[in-house]
């Protein structure tokens, strides 16, 4: 019986140990994508529906931070508000089997004003991955989208793949 709960008690550690480090990796990967160099970030809230054969789906964090340069951010974040297009992408609705929701109602991402964007296109016909003139005018989406609020230090990481 003693071995059963010390074996019980040890995979337990070990999945905790394991989701930490995937939480840090996943962290690491995000602020790597967005081009922030910053160790004073923490990932508050994440969710994936990315699944099928395809890979379609979303993906969205809210990350914290206690610290963030905004002299030193790369030249590929603009600041807000976001362009027409990436507007229109956002402010549309999907609906799913909860409702249907846009992107900042499904993830309680509020009006941000002061603040600034960073955009990559992921799509193949992509030209220009940090431009999206182009991102309404194909048949599918790919692009990572986050913003950055100046006021609070929060970044709302999302990816959309369709």
């Amino acid at each position: 019986m003693k071995k059963i709960l010390f074996s019980t008690l040890i995979i337990f550690v070990l999945f905790f140990i394991i989701g930490c480090n995937y939480k840090k990796n996943k962290q690491s990967t995000i602020l790597k994508n967005i081009e922030i160099d910053n160790n004073k970030c923490e990932i508050e809230k994440d969710e994936d529906t990315h699944s099928g054969f395809l890979g379609d789906g979303d993906y969205f964090a809210k990350i914290k931070c206690t610290d963030i340069n905004y002299n030193e951010l790369s030249k590929n974040w603009k600041k807000l508000p976001l362009s027409n297009s990436l507007k229109e992408v956002i402010q549309m609705e999907q609906c799913n089997g909860d409702g249907c929701n846009n992107v900042y109602e499904k993830f309680s991402i509020p009006n941000t004003e002061n603040g600034y964007y960073y955009f990559l296109d992921r799509h193949s016909e992509s030209t220009n991955k940090f431009d999206d003139t182009d991102l309404n005018n194909r048949s599918s989406w790919n692009f990572t989208l986050a913003i950055i609020d100046e006021t609070t230090n929060i970044i709302y990481y999302y990816e959309l793949d369709t």
